[in-house]
């Protein structure tokens, strides 16, 4: 017999694996499986046979035979010929029936050649392996915690910092500020969640490599720059980092200041939250986005910017809206105004008016004078942008067309009273303004 095999009697005798007769091999460890004929009356074994019982043994083969049996092997049967053992074989089956799951001999199990069969994968193991896994990645994700706790850096400070931002999530971006829980929000409005709206936080940030800054603010410091873009315009803007008192870092006033230009007297609304007489307009990086409201002088306008470098430092957002536009019917009623005030002047009697385009001076005493308005001018009305040094509004302007006659009684310097007549030019010179009840002009 070239190899060992297993019989019909249900469990394969090498593994204890459960065979049928209809099975070619043992599906567990691969031996063959043969069918024994029914044994007939007792009597002396061939050589090679199986032994009773439906067992197959595994022989030493010495020499090979034609039949591939070994001759007188020593769990064989002597042939006839052969002299007897000197010590009698068992009266039984040479080993037992082999323990359910366990080697048939009791010893190490056989190694199969090839690949050993898969056994079948229970709920419980999977169960478990998931289980190891997931053990493994929230074991990960702790020590990464952990290390970033340990080793925060100005520059995962700042980059703490712009993530608050993408988030809307103005409170925790004020916590990485130094002295940012001594900031009133009703000073600086746009410091709020409300100034962080999804279209206006920065985006597609980038952290540069951190250098020294200053020593002059009396703690360690640290630049850090930052790229990123705002309202799809890329800006470049320095972070100072400085250390806290708790041993970690603090971001030094890493906002934006809003220079607001040309509003002249409109209701202002940056990201839409509005403005007051805030002295100080401070924003966190961004893009800023400006409304001028109309009213019955000026029109609305719209400004919009993002940081730059300022002149004095810092960095500033220049929201200026430009040269207004005049509201619509606004300069006839400012020309409407300017010709009320030019007869309400005509309709006094005094030598000197203040607010009137023109006066008389007279050399002596109780003067009295009569005036007429002989042409009314034509009256330009412009509206001007501010600069540095002051202006802007709407500015009021003629053609130098205007003419008054005047007629004036008084008493000379010798107690004569006199009476003159005369006419002159004027011209209309002044501003105009919004009020309470209205537009306001103001004649020089």
């Amino acid at each position: 017999m070239g190899s060992a095999e297993a019989t019909t009697a249900g469990v394969c005798f090498r593994c204890g694996g459960n065979v049928t007769a209809s099975d070619p091999s043992c599906q567990y460890c691969g031996m063959p499986v043969i069918d024994l004929p029914t044994p007939g009356p007792a009597g002396p074994a061939p050589a090679g046979a199986p032994m009773p019982g439906g067992l197959a043994l595994e022989v030493s083969v010495t020499a090979p035979t034609p039949s591939g049996l070994a001759s007188g092997g020593p769990f064989s049967s002597p042939p006839p010929s052969s002299a007897p053992s000197s010590t009698p074989p068992p009266s039984g089956p040479p080993f037992s029936d082999p323990p359910p799951g366990g080697p048939p001999f009791g010893g190490p199990p056989w190694q199969a050649v090839g690949p050993p069969p898969r056994p079948p994968v229970g709920r419980r193991s999977v169960v478990l392996a998931i289980a190891a896994v997931t053990a493994v990645l929230l074991a990960g994700v702790a020590a990464v915690g952990v290390s970033r706790l340990l080793t925060d850096t100005p520059r995962s400070t700042v980059a703490d910092y712009f993530e608050a931002l993408a988030e809307g999530d103005a409170s925790a971006a004020l916590d990485l500020v130094f002295l940012g829980d001594k900031i009133d929000p009703a000073q600086y409005p746009l410091l709020t969640d409300g100034g962080l709206d999804a279209g206006v936080r920065p985006s597609d940030v980038r952290i540069g490599d951190s250098r020294d800054a200053d020593p002059g603010l009396g703690r360690q410091a640290t630049v850090v720059p930052v790229r990123y873009s705002a309202g799809g315009t890329g800006v470049s803007q320095d972070i100072l980092v400085v250390r806290a008192d708790d041993d970690g870092y603090a971001l030094r006033a890493p906002f934006v200041t809003l220079a607001v230009g040309n509003a002249q007297g409109r209701a202002v609304k940056v990201n839409g939250i509005a403005l007051g007489g805030q002295a100080d307009l401070v924003g966190f990086p961004g893009v800023f986005r400006a409304e001028a409201a109309a009213n019955v002088l000026l029109g609305a306008a719209t400004a919009t910017a993002v940081a730059a470098p300022g002149m004095q430092g810092g960095y500033v957002a220049p929201l200026d809206f430009g040269v207004p536009e005049l509201a619509p019917g606004a300069a006839k009623k400012i020309q409407a105004e300017v010709r009320a005030t030019i007869d309400r002047c005509a309709g006094t009697t005094a030598a000197q008016i203040p607010g009137c385009p023109f006066g008389l001076t007279v050399w002596g005493q109780n003067a009295t004078v009569r005036w007429t308005v002989a042409a009314y001018p034509k009256v330009t009305v412009r509206p001007a942008a501010a600069t540095w040094f002051g202006g802007g509004g709407v500015t009021i302007t003629d053609d130098g067309a205007g003419t008054v006659r005047w007629m004036v009684t008084y008493v000379d310097g010798t107690g004569v009273r006199r009476t003159e007549k005369g006419s002159a030019p004027f011209r209309v010179n002044g501003i105009a303004q919004v009020s309470a009840s209205g537009i306001q002009i103001t004649l020089g």
